[in-house]
């Protein structure tokens, strides 16, 4: 499931995981545990949210995982049902944000998810939040509606938007992954 980050990134040695088996999902734990409280509320998901995508039942979740720190630097999942996927989570340690590692997650677990079948996935912004907004609309995803103040502390609309794969979508997410 998991394809390796691309050359410019595999030279500092990151690669991309399939955090649902082996020890993965008790280094998941591990990683929510030690997350600031601020970083796990701001991105929703509980600890047993986590817990249950990281159990591979019905969803799919990767990390992206520096093997010289022997840390997870992010974290990405959702549930995926017939052909629809759901991303619930998208989440880089706050030390590593603004580098890319939140493009190439999200591009890596997308590509996976059109090589899987999925046709369409769907997630949920604050409508506030500008910086993943312009990433998802970068990486193929659109306005689908708004869920009036979807959002609490402080209350706030939530964004639904949805990428739907078609052969564009699925060459430019790949030719993403397989730029430098």
């Amino acid at each position: 499931m998991s394809e390796s980050i691309p050359e410019n990134q595999a030279s500092s040695g990151l690669r991309s995981v399939d955090l649902t088996s082996g020890l993965w999902p008790e280094v998941v734990g591990k990683f929510i545990e030690t997350m600031p409280i601020e970083d796990r509320q701001a991105f929703g998901a509980g600890p047993s949210l986590v817990m249950e995508l990281a159990s591979g039942r019905l969803g799919r979740f990767e990390g992206l995982y520096d093997p010289g720190r022997a840390a997870l630097v992010g974290m990405v999942g959702g549930w995926v049902l017939d052909y629809e996927a759901e991303i619930h989570l998208l989440y880089i340690r706050s030390l590593d944000r603004r580098r890319g590692f939140g493009r190439k997650l999200l591009a890596s677990f997308l590509g996976n998810l059109d090589a899987s079948g999925v046709r369409a996935a769907y997630l949920e912004v604050r409508e506030s939040n500008k910086i993943a907004r312009f990433l998802y609309y970068s990486l193929g995803f659109k306005l689908q509606g708004i869920r009036k103040n979807y959002y609490q502390n402080p209350n706030e609309d939530g964004l639904v938007m949805v990428r739907e794969v078609s052969s564009g979508n699925e060459s430019s997410v790949n030719n993403l992954h397989q730029e430098k």
